[in-house]
């Protein structure tokens, strides 16, 4: 909660702050600039203009902090973990965790914590940008929307073993749904037994219990995005085609299966749980004419102590190799 106050505290807000915003961004343009003039060898490059110069840092700087361990964090949206008085962002969760465990964090690397200060998500910054230095404001916002694309990619690319994934729900659209977590997918050195999820994913009440359980199984919680169980985007029949499409361990073979054949069958969530409440059901016998026994149904096993909005404080499950502690980073944006 603190790293998340200091974070907003530097926000900027006004037209004033955007453009100090903006100046620093030019300085250290000129900063880039005056160091490759420097430089008798040549192989100090410097960028022509400043959205160049904005790209550059995103394609070039470190997305690895020395000071950190081998595990990767990555994150997205946010939730109340346990002791919490109100939500936080799962980023800085991500960030405690990694000041007090040695995980690497993207904003807390060089060039995250360089594009983090910049603030381009803030509209007074890219004005500002377009207003001072006379850039155009269209490929201002081009280059604003691009550079979390691609700093973040090498940054999952970096990763070299198992990662931490502080999220709940993914989104389709968020930069973990739609870019880094496809490249960790693929990763020769990751993959979907290496994506590991402190935080637990919270129940969906559309879906079946069993089902909602398959999904939130670690090895598959990296494959699909929350807009594939919404009910106003998506039927169970085509969850069921998702669900074959993806990647499934040797263990949940089965489980899976008729997960695809329950889902199939039903044109509506309302009726794959009418279909799963009926499954309940054992008929009548001799001794009770006329009633149907329900069995008591042994409760499904707990992911986890939760809290809050479905979540685990991640200080309680992440286990990692110790790392000394290292000094405290400053805080930066939420991409």
């Amino acid at each position: 909660m603190a790293l998340e106050d200091a974070h907003w505290a530097q926000q900027p807000q006004t037209e004033e702050q955007g453009s100090a915003t903006a100046m620093r961004i030019y300085t250290d343009w000129q900063a880039q600039m005056a160091a490759a003039q420097a430089d008798p060898t040549g192989n100090t490059r410097a960028a022509p203009d400043p959205l160049s110069f904005i790209a550059s840092v995103a394609a070039d700087e470190p997305v690895t902090g020395k000071e950190r361990g081998p595990a990767r964090a990555f994150w997205s949206w946010r939730s109340q973990p346990e002791g919490a008085s109100r939500e936080v962002g799962h980023r800085f969760l991500a960030q405690a965790c990694g000041e007090s465990r040695g995980l690497q964090v993207l904003e807390d690397t060089p060039a995250g914590r360089k594009l983090d200060s910049y603030w381009l998500g803030e509209r007074v910054v890219r004005e500002a940008l377009a207003r001072d230095f006379q850039l155009d404001l269209t490929e201002v916002e081009a280059t604003a929307g691009q550079v979390w694309k691609t700093v973040s990619g090498r940054y999952a690319e970096a990763a070299q073993g198992p990662v931490v994934a502080f999220a709940a729900d993914i989104g389709a659209d968020s930069v973990l749904g739609a870019d880094e977590l496809p490249r960790l997918l693929a990763h020769g050195k990751v993959g979907k037994e290496n994506i590991k999820f402190p935080i637990d994913m919270p129940r969906h009440e559309q879906l079946p219990s069993d089902i909602d359980q398959l999904l939130g199984d670690e090895t598959m919680r990296s494959q699909w995005r929350m807009e594939d169980i919404d009910p106003g985007r998506s039927s169970p029949k085509d969850l069921a085609q998702k669900l074959g499409s993806m990647d499934v361990p040797e263990q949940l073979k089965g489980s899976h299966e008729a997960a695809l054949w329950r889902l199939g069958l039903a044109d509506s969530y309302e009726e794959l749980n009418a279909r799963a409440a009926a499954s309940q059901r054992v008929p009548a016998n001799e001794f009770l004419p006329g009633v149907d026994v329900r069995p008591v149904a042994r409760p499904a096993a707990p992911r986890g102590p939760t809290a809050g909005h479905g979540t685990l404080s991640p200080a309680a499950v992440l286990t990692l190799p110790s790392t000394p502690a290292p000094a405290q980073q400053p805080t930066g944006v939420e991409r």
